[in-house]
């Protein structure tokens, strides 16, 4: 029998309901120390991913027994780095570190990793090798000056001098998924001495605990326009987390809030501009260039059913429907790395909402978009947005409203579908700032009509993603696509850090108390969202009362 309870809700937040407060006074984590390099058998061979290696990229480490850390004790010497910015592969440096020779469980032997939400700050020193390397510290932390014009490391640092990302990888699994801990540009002082550098640790970033390694990452958008021969050489040296004083705060469990049934793409990671979407597995007749008349007018629509709604967030979170013509692979950022692409997307401001459509044409590796067309709608991104084209040029843009826009659309040619795969197509959201982060544009459905790839998904009767029409194609991280079901309750969320809290769940408020677990559990961006649905509560009673608990 269905059962339809009255779900109340309990959050209990704090840590000393099984400590006392002055447990909590004294506790405190010590320093961890990653890697000193007193001994060959720390290293280092490049490809290792047994103690310290190269990750991915051309870059190369060497274990020097000549050169001995200044700043460190007696004893202990360095890695040596060397890094070609010139590799075609733009990822051109992901070294690896962990404990070694026998201590290496950080990477392999620990289940739990290392809760970095316990630690302030990364700290390594770092020396440049001057008389080797081809291009100066400035180069290396900005490329740009190099090359003006180029993208300089990670495209979702603060600015381009973002010399290094120090990152942690794992989250506890042998397949890591390396997490920002910040951006690094290699100080001036260091071509005439070692400098140590610090890194704070923001307790609260998600996916820090669980770390099973450091990274250090440099990555460069277009390789291709730095000049041959352009290499850097540095050694690494004293690698450690200084730890905390005392343990961070307990988590808050907040109020629940209505999930929305459908196709939800949340904004999960910490990288405000990662893409959360799906791809359509049909790749060839999806085009509508040779197929789309005024008799037969190929349409794409979609349906909005959950959109962010907070001031600070609308005005910068994207829904988006992409298509790119003869791509070469699927991957995750369809739009920056083909030559063509189509984007349709939309954003919401203060009483309107308006669809775009935007092209780029022979443009590799950029955003390089024009607008040819918009439409408005008086309201909020909800309802059926749709692009009907009655010729390869003559396309309508159409609202909730009812409100259209039509324009003539110059490079349909470059859309042809001229080899297999013929049109690989997207359907996703993209965060853009803070406010998005953990919340989710939600479809309830998709249609694509008068093509021969033609397919119709109504999200809102689906239990799952339904993986014979769509693949997943969410941004590296926690999981941000999901089929959220119709007997979805509410979202439980707390924010992290939360090592060692676990979810306890009762009929009354007095307990007994019981551990709690659902299928759908996302490590977010800074929070733990966990959902609960009508089957989860309690058999028998009407109420359910939730709370976080640590041992």
């Amino acid at each position: 029998m269905k059962r339809n309870p009255a779900l109340k809700f309990q959050g209990i937040a704090t840590a000393a309901l099984l400590m006392s407060a002055a447990s909590m006074a004294i506790a405190q984590t010590t320093n961890f120390y990653v890697n000193a390099f007193a001994s060959p058998g720390t290293d280092i061979s490049s490809g290792s991913q047994t103690s310290c290696g190269v990750w991915y990229g051309s870059s190369q480490l060497f274990w020097d027994g000549n050169t001995a850390d200044t700043l460190a004790d007696p004893g202990d010497f360095s890695c040596y780095v060397a890094v070609d910015l010139n590799d075609s592969g733009g990822n051109v440096m992901e070294d690896f570190f962990t404990p070694g020779p026998n201590d290496n469980l950080w990477y392999n032997g620990s289940p739990q990793g290392v809760q970095l939400s316990q630690y302030k700050a990364v700290h390594f020193d770092v020396l440049w090798d001057t008389a080797n390397s081809t291009i100066g510290i400035d180069q290396f932390n900005s490329v740009e000056t190099i090359n003006p014009g180029l993208a300089n490391s990670d495209p979702n640092a603060s600015g381009v001098g973002s010399g290094l990302d120090v990152q942690v990888a794992g989250l506890g699994t042998t397949s890591p998924e390396p997490v920002t801990l910040g951006y690094l540009d290699i100080p001036d002082a260091a071509s005439n001495g070692w400098v140590t550098v610090t890194i704070p640790i923001n307790p609260s970033a998600s996916g820090i605990d669980g770390g099973v390694g450091l990274m250090l990452k440099k990555w460069i958008s277009t390789p291709g326009d730095i000049p041959a021969n352009s290499a850097a050489y540095f050694w690494i040296g004293n690698m450690w987390f200084e730890g905390s004083a005392a343990p961070p705060p307990p988590p808050t469990l907040q109020l629940p809030a209505k999930p929305t049934a459908g196709l939800n793409v949340l904004a999960s990671t910490p990288g405000l501009y990662d893409r959360q979407q799906v791809g359509l597995v049909a790749s060839n007749g999806v085009s509508w260039v040779g197929h789309a008349t005024t008799a037969n007018p190929v349409t794409y629509s979609f349906t909005i059913d959950g959109f962010p709604q907070d001031p600070a967030t609308r005005y910068a979170c994207e829904a988006y429907l992409i298509m790119s013509p003869n791509p070469t692979a699927y991957d995750l950022a369809l739009d920056y790395n083909e030559a063509n692409a189509i984007i349709v997307s939309l954003q919401q401001g203060a009483g309107t909402t308006m669809m775009s459509f935007q092209d780029k044409i022979n443009s590799p590796g950029s955003e390089a978009f024009s607008t040819i067309g918009t439409v408005t709608n008086n309201g909020t991104a909800l309802g059926t947005w749709s692009v009907t084209f009655t010729s390869d040029t003559d396309v309508t843009m159409t609202a909730p409203n009812g409100s259209t826009s039509s324009f003539v659309f110059t490079n349909a040619s470059s859309f042809a579908e001229t080899v297999s795969p013929g049109m690989y197509l997207y359907l996703g959201m993209q965060g853009n700032n803070a406010a998005s982060l953990n919340d989710a544009v939600c479809y309830s459905q998709f249609s694509l009509t008068g093509v021969a790839a033609a397919v119709t998904d109504n999200f809102a009767a689906d239990t799952t993603l339904n993986t014979n029409t769509w693949y997943n194609f969410m941004a590296t991280g926690p999981a941000g696509v999901f089929v959220s079901p119709t007997n979805a309750a509410f979202w439980l969320k707390w924010n992290t850090p939360a090592s060692g809290f676990h979810l306890q769940e009762s009929s009354g408020i007095q307990g007994p108390w019981s551990a709690f677990s659902s299928d759908l559990v996302i490590n977010g961006a800074g929070a733990i969202l966990q959902l609960v649905t009508t089957n989860d509560v309690p058999a028998g009673t009407p109420d359910a009362f939730f709370q976080l608990i640590k041992p």
